[in-house]
């Protein structure tokens, strides 16, 4: 375990987690309080973007006192992290929320995409925040948020690969990585697309457009794969 002055680093199974320190101890208050402070940071960063945001206004728009809130962090670097942390953490726990267990391979890359375009959707404004702001996280906290996004997509390649059933003909790395890169399409564009089509629609299209098509690939590479 290694010790610096903003943060705890823990290494388990392989993986990098890390705490973010606080000064008081009551886990309850940390969590409500720095649920508040990651309200008035999502707020102010919308609209003033991270560089210009100052902890002072993210502690106002989070109603806590400036000498109060550094008893839940301790820079402006951890408030960035935690909102990443909690965006991440809500997104892949609306997925998990979203889909129910299916036999079928294709079934569930068709649900688990859906489900993960259906929570882009939902949470736009944070997915907005963390594609345009990401540029500004330090590097070793960086390090930590990439592997949690590598989470979902190594989730994806399992999937692929279970239903490629040891098919060569596709690369399932970069099939999972190409439809979490699409999966956000319609965040990304949405200054563009809302006048002319509602949330549904474009969960639909992407749906459609990106696994429809990929399943039927993946058919036809395992009925040639069987033919031989």
């Amino acid at each position: 375990m290694n010790v610096c002055s903003e943060s705890i680093y823990l290494i388990r199974k392989g993986e990098i987690f890390m705490r973010v320190e606080a000064k008081v101890k009551d886990r309850q208050l940390i969590d409500e309080k720095r649920r508040q402070i990651i309200e008035g940071a999502i707020k102010v960063f919308k609209e003033k973007g991270y560089h210009k945001a100052t902890v002072r206004e993210i502690a106002e728009e989070a109603r806590i006192g400036l000498g109060s809130i550094y008893d839940y962090v301790q820079s402006k670097d951890d408030i960035l992290y935690l909102f990443f942390e909690n965006y991440l953490n809500a997104f892949y726990g609306r997925i998990k929320d979203l889909c129910s267990p299916r036999e079928d391979p294709c079934d569930r890359l068709e649900m688990t995409y859906r489900a993960f375009v259906e929570s882009a959707m939902e949470l736009e404004d944070q997915v907005m925040l963390a594609y345009t702001q990401a540029k500004y996280v330090r590097r070793d906290y960086l390090r930590i948020i990439l592997q949690k996004e590598f989470e979902i997509v190594r989730h994806f390649q399992d999937i692929l690969e279970e239903a490629l059933d040891g098919a060569k003909e596709m690369d399932p790395f970069m099939e999972a990585n190409f439809l979490v890169y699409s999966g956000v399409f319609g965040v990304l564009r949405r200054w563009i697309l809302k006048p002319g089509y509602d949330k549904q629609a474009v969960i639909d299209y992407l749906t459609q457009r990106q696994v429809g098509g990929l399943i039927q690939k993946i058919k036809q590479v395992r009925s040639e794969k069987g033919a031989k």
